[in-house]
């Protein structure tokens, strides 16, 4: 390893450190999930919802992603959640430093894809969604899905999720009136139309 060093330039050594630094920031509140064992469609009575992250940005930074008031998974920097919805009506939430929504209304037996992008925050990064209602190529789609881990919650996450409910309702309670206000062009919706 010394040997190693000695022939790297500085630069290249903390590029190093910093990717593996961006590696270890996986949360722990989720288990990746085999490739062999991938959620790749919905069932029947089950629409699929991919919710991705596939830049590195604000990557040292987890979001937490919800359903309404239920905890769907931690999503970090390059990652995705595969998540079977019941059709009808929703309101997603992602938090960090705030919360941020997207409404949706989702067909059965269609896959859905939203990105989970990273802002810049006050004090740490803050994430909204980009839903999918076609302007992202299925190219590029299926490129994102490929080059992140599908991961899911696991028992740590579960209880995060129940010690910290009181923290995420505030956080819902104080952003979601703003949300609500916004003119319906800013607003983020997943349509049931762009449903695959």
């Amino acid at each position: 390893m010394k040997l190693f060093l000695k022939h790297v330039s500085p630069k290249l050594a903390l590029l190093a450190v910093f990717f593996l630094f961006l590696e270890g920031c996986a949360s722990s509140h989720m288990t990746v999930i085999p490739d062999d064992n991938k959620v790749t469609k919905p069932s029947s009575d089950t629409a699929l919802v991919y919710f991705a992250r596939p830049s590195s940005f604000g990557g040292a930074i987890q979001a937490t992603v919800y359903d309404d008031d239920v905890y769907i998974g931690t999503i970090s920097a390059n990652t995705n959640i595969a998540y079977k919805a019941k059709p009808g009506p929703h309101m997603f939430m992602v938090v960090s430093e705030s919360a941020d929504f997207m409404q949706a209304e989702l067909l059965a037996g269609k896959t859905y894809y939203a990105e989970v992008i990273a802002r810049p925050g006050v004090w740490k990064a803050r994430f909204s969604f980009r839903p999918n209602n076609g302007q992202i190529p299925d190219s590029e789609v299926q490129n994102n899905l490929q080059n992140t881990k599908q991961v899911e919650p696991n028992a740590e996450g579960l209880k995060w999720a129940s010690e910290n409910a009181p923290s995420i309702t505030e956080k819902k309670k104080a952003n979601l009136p703003k949300w609500q206000a916004k003119p319906e062009g800013d607003k983020q919706i997943l349509s049931a139309q762009s449903g695959k």
